[in-house]
């Protein structure tokens, strides 16, 4: 029905539904996200645009997203959005993956079954080569994973402090605009770690909205 109203440009209608579904195990969440971001768009609300589409930039960086984010950003004066290095590499690194991966797996497994054959064997396992192949099984998942690695968030306050150590004490290394876009680790209390213009530092977790 949501769909139906969508096409027919009867957005509000549409909008309430699918926020009302939107749910991150669905298989038709990336396409509902896309379709609440256009809805944003037309409605002028470029916060929850950004929001919309950082949130599937996260999982599947495309070109088209990220300058899309580069746009809004360079409109709305507001950073964390210019088009990157790791933007690139994240590109090459979708459109390769299901080859490289493949390729990569079955290199894997040859090894695990000459080291199986040799343990059947009764043969002595040299311990380097466990090593290797931990570490290379290691990579893998790290490889597989990669995106997931990557945390993001959008400062949803007018203004964000972001401070030197965590303490509304320490000194302001930068001021943030709602808007602007923080790569992100961890939270302890009320402080997150934070990284932006290269710099480390920490902002109150009320001061922003995780994307992944």
């Amino acid at each position: 029905m949501a769909d139906s109203l969508f096409k027919s440009n009867r957005l509000l209608e549409a909008e309430e539904i699918y926020q009302h579904n939107l749910n991150p195990n669905l298989s038709e969440f990336e396409n509902i996200q896309f379709k609440l971001a256009y809805i944003a768009k037309v409605k002028n609300e470029w916060v929850t645009e950004l929001y919309r589409l950082s949130s599937i930039h996260a999982k599947q960086n495309t070109p088209a997203i990220a300058n899309r984010l580069a746009e809004i950003g360079e409109k709305q004066q507001i950073q964390g959005y210019e088009v990157s290095l790791l933007d690139q590499v994240e590109w090459i690194y979708f459109s390769i993956f299901p080859y490289l991966m493949g390729t990569l797996l079955l290199l894997g497994l040859y090894a695990i079954i000459i080291l199986f054959r040799k343990f059947l064997q009764k043969r002595r396992i040299p311990r380097s080569q466990l090593i290797f192949v931990t570490a290379y099984l290691l990579f893998l998942s790290l490889f597989t994973n990669l995106p997931g690695l990557l945390r993001f968030g959008i400062i949803t306050k007018d203004k964000a402090y972001v401070r030197a150590f965590a303490s509304s004490a320490a000194p302001v290394k930068q001021v943030l605009k709602k808007g602007n876009r923080v790569n992100y680790w961890f939270t302890k209390d009320i402080w997150v770690t934070c990284i932006v213009n290269g710099q480390v530092g920490y902002i109150k977790a009320s001061d922003y909205t995780a994307i992944n």
